[in-house]
């Protein structure tokens, strides 16, 4: 049996850094930057925040391993519940989505929605992460890229 649910989500802040190649600052300082315009847009603290979703790309894309533990206190998240998650290629679009589960679910009134993704630091380009996903002999070689892995799940319609 299904619950239905009937507590009412809302968006009460938001919080946009430009998005263009940006080699100076890292993606946490970018997280701190939106985190904290869409706190003061919302006219409120962390210290009402209950929890923290945050949304970013796989680790290949920025160098960094372990990428949630690292942008944790750009994003508000030290000292409270912190989920990451990511989805290939709609990780922009989930995270708010996780973050409605969070206060829909009734566990948690507050819950900031951080998404980040800083592909500019990936060398020599963020295509060149797609090729590891890849089978090392045969296909890796090929020099996969998004348009090449888009094509065969095309194909398949």
């Amino acid at each position: 049996m299904m619950a239905s649910i009937k507590r009412k989500v809302a968006v009460i802040g938001a919080g946009i850094t430009l998005f263009r190649r940006r080699l100076k600052e890292t993606g946490r300082e970018l997280s701190f930057y939106a985190t904290k315009m869409a706190l003061e847009q919302a006219g409120i603290t962390l210290d009402d925040v209950d929890a923290v979703v945050c949304g970013t790309a796989p680790d290949a894309f920025d160098g960094v391993h372990m990428k949630g533990e690292y942008l944790a206190d750009g994003t508000g998240g030290h000292r409270r519940p912190f989920v990451r998650v990511y989805v290939g290629g709609g990780t922009g679009v989930f995270t708010p989505i996780a973050a409605w589960w969070h206060v829909a679910s009734g566990h948690f009134d507050i819950v900031l929605a951080v998404a980040e993704e800083k592909m500019s630091s990936c060398f020599p380009h963020p295509q060149k992460a797609f090729t590891t996903i890849f089978d090392p002999i045969y296909t890796r070689p090929l020099g996969a890229n998004l348009v090449w892995i888009f094509a065969l799940e095309m194909q398949r319609y």
